[in-house]
């Protein structure tokens, strides 16, 4: 009987011109997803998608439908794609659409013997070359088990808090980050799976992505900083700051040498300023010396019960600008201390500072600096309640995971750890444009 069901299914297949095939596919930074094609070549149409029911298990069964009734997903993968098929001798050519949560692509692509080649276009018309080959199974690309233990093992290691191993909410990640990892198909589901459960934590402690070989051009940096708008008011993008004092006083030379009276600084979205950029930017925005705050690292929960008073900063404390080789000395230190010391070319204008809920870690801990002292307007969203500093750690060559290491807090004490700093003027889409109508 079971014999003649599956003569039955291959006799069906077959006459309806179905097939399947599994795909190993990565993009330019070699991140690489595993797809399954199903062709249906009776009406010349395909459907590709990542490991079946994905989404629906990162979420919860709950979430999922509660997301799918209200129609803000469609599918339970993390990508879904489908469209049309033609032929050319041995190539398939495929021209349809692809979905990832709450992004939407086209897609070009073709196929030949064991090859793929393809091309997303995002709505920005933004692209990303796509290349694979044909694999035998839809078994996970690498073994993502051993390596989110080993994750776990250099967040309990490195994590600013000496108490996150006991900590409720990080067991409960563990527990829902168990129960999935040895399911997780490629490195996409790996990323999205660590930043999905790690919602649930006040602060994601780490997060793993493939390793970026490509090396940024160092003229860029210093080509794309400062964009004048009008006669008076002038863009500086985070991004791109000098990160030395010559470089950094003659870019404040050139606005003072402008008449730029309005300043605008994009810092939306910001995740990589330096403590050294911040600190010579705030020391051309601040007219005296001024103590902005500090960061704690492992060494001070380890051994302290209490955040250290600024008086006693310069006892406990070093100052970043002591430290050469910064990441790895702040690693045998308590933590530092902030300070401005004043630049001869003081901006006296009017400074505007955008943030979202993106902005993070050192450029989150400068606007607190600069809304507490009143340096600045803040402008945009509630940023993203991370003010820390964060080390890159690799794992087995070819991921790296990002850790916070410090924490930041203000002059007073107080910790942004999980709640932000709230904007002074409230532009929940183009906060550039608010402060341009301004």
């Amino acid at each position: 009987m079971t014999r003649l069901i599956l003569l039955f299914l291959l006799i069906f297949l077959s006459t309806n011109g179905f097939s399947q095939t599994f795909w190993r596919v990565e993009n330019e930074r070699g991140e690489e997803l595993l797809l399954t094609i199903h062709l249906n070549t009776g009406n010349n149409t395909f459907e590709t998608y990542t490991r079946k029911d994905a989404l629906k298990e990162m979420a919860g069964t709950f979430m999922y439908m509660m997301a799918k009734t209200a129609g803000k997903i469609k599918y339970p993968e993390l990508m879904h794609g489908e469209g049309n098929l033609t032929y050319n001798g041995d190539t398939t050519f495929y021209n349809g659409k692809i979905e990832y949560p709450e992004r939407l692509f086209t897609l070009k692509a073709k196929t030949w013997k064991n090859n793929f080649l393809g091309l997303l276009t995002d709505t920005k018309n933004k692209t990303t070359i796509l290349t694979g080959e044909k694999i035998a199974s839809d078994k996970p690309l690498k073994d993502y088990a051993s390596l989110i233990d080993r994750a776990y093992s250099l967040a309990e290691q490195y994590y600013w808090d000496a108490d996150l191993k006991k900590s409720s909410d990080w067991k409960s990640f563990k527990s829902d980050m168990d129960e999935l990892k040895p399911k997780i198909a490629d490195d996409y589901e790996l990323a999205m799976t660590m930043m999905w459960l790690g919602k649930k934590l006040t602060q994601v402690p780490h997060e793993i992505r493939k390793l970026n070989i490509k090396t940024p051009d160092p003229q860029q940096k210093k080509n794309n900083c400062l964009k004048i708008i009008t006669a008076n008011k002038a863009i500086l993008f985070l991004n791109n700051i000098p990160d030395t004092k010559e470089e950094m006083d003659q870019l404040f030379k050139e606005i003072q040498d402008k008449h730029i009276e309005k300043l605008i600084i994009e810092a939306s979205g910001n995740r990589n300023l330096t403590i050294n950029s911040a600190l010579l930017l705030a020391d051309h925005l601040t007219p005296s010396p001024t103590n902005w705050g500090c960061y704690l690292t492992r060494s001070w929960t380890e051994t302290e019960n209490s955040i250290p008073q600024p008086t006693n900063w310069v006892r406990l404390l070093k100052n970043p600008r002591e430290l050469s080789g910064l990441t790895n000395a702040i690693f045998r230190e308590k933590g530092l201390y902030l300070k401005t010391e004043s630049a001869s070319a003081a901006f006296k204008g009017k400074v505007y500072f955008l943030i979202n809920k993106r902005s993070s870690n050192v450029a989150e801990a400068l606007a607190i600096y600069l809304k507490n002292e009143k340096l600045a307007t803040l402008v945009g969203q509630k940023s993203a309640g991370a003010p820390a500093l964060t080390n890159i750690y690799e794992l087995d060559k070819q991921y790296r995971i990002l850790i916070p290491f410090a924490q930041f807090y203000d002059k007073n004490g107080k910790s942004y750890h999980g709640t932000g700093v709230e904007p002074d003027l409230t532009a929940e889409q183009d906060a550039m444009g608010y402060v341009l109508k301004l």
